[in-house]
């Protein structure tokens, strides 16, 4: 197992049971000691958990985003397979809105093989995606470069969205709620996220299973604010399945 999937099952664990002991992660995983100690204080250091006396609590409203190369390694197949089947609603020759994160840049590399897409990001990765795609045009949003993110944001960024139109707009979340609505984990992408998805006119939202009955820090809209969602599992938790059919949401589940 890669360091990285033992840290997103230790996550896993975490929002099941609000909190774990050494202890009980060391037979979990069949490893020392020291490697679950380490694995907690890097998660710590990234802001996902709390370490306590002999283990880690959950932290709530984290308002750190981890770094892109991090979230690179969780739920690889997962995002892959929502990449592919939310790349579906997009025809050649649209006006595609690709946000920062590693779900949308899935789609990005599903929708290199499109012809005569005009493709707006504020993504590093998903504009080099389409670098020696031919007859793609690339419009990158200017604005501030957050290194870790390898995303532009800022108020340079949201201005640069004011008189531009789209199709369709790629939208990634931390959280999904039926009272919070569609939501991050701090303010630096809120305005630019919500600038997206009031120049398209059909906004999809791509989220995993573990995004899903969740309220993270800050909101970006309500769920009226986007069209779609397109994740990977059924949604058990009926209130806010409810509360997505209300406001007009196709769900829409990808296939195992």
């Amino acid at each position: 197992m890669f360091v990285e999937e033992r840290h997103q099952l230790i996550l896993d664990i975490l929002r099941e049971t609000g909190k774990v002991s050494v202890e009980s992660l060391t037979e979990e995983f069949a490893v020392s000691a020291p490697t679950i100690r380490a694995d907690l204080t890097a998660l710590e250091q990234r802001g996902r958990l709390r370490r306590t006396h002999g283990g880690a609590i959950l932290r709530e409203h984290v308002a750190v985003e981890a770094p892109l190369a991090v979230k690179e390694q969780e739920r690889r197949d997962e995002k892959r397979r929502i990449a592919r089947v939310a790349a579906s609603r997009v025809r050649d020759h649209e006006t595609i809105l690709l946000d920062a994160g590693t779900t949308v840049h899935e789609i990005a590399r599903v929708l290199r093989e499109r012809q005569g897409l005009t493709i707006v990001t504020n993504s590093l990765p998903s504009a080099f995606e389409f670098a020696d795609s031919p007859g793609a045009n690339v419009l990158l949003i200017g604005g501030q470069l957050h290194a870790e993110r390898q995303a532009t944001l800022g108020p340079l960024a949201t201005e640069f969205l004011r008189d531009i139109h789209v199709d369709r707009a790629f939208i990634g979340v931390n959280g999904v709620s039926e009272d919070a609505g569609w939501t991050v984990v701090d303010f630096e992408a809120v305005q630019l996220k919500r600038a997206m998805m009031s120049r398209a006119r059909d906004v999809i939202v791509v989220a995993d299973h573990s995004k899903l009955g969740e309220a993270t820090f800050a909101s970006i809209g309500p769920l009226t604010a986007a069209q779609a969602l397109v994740t990977d599992t059924p949604i058990e938790q009926p209130h806010l399945r409810t509360a997505l059919e209300a406001a007009g949401v196709e769900i829409i589940q990808c296939s195992s």
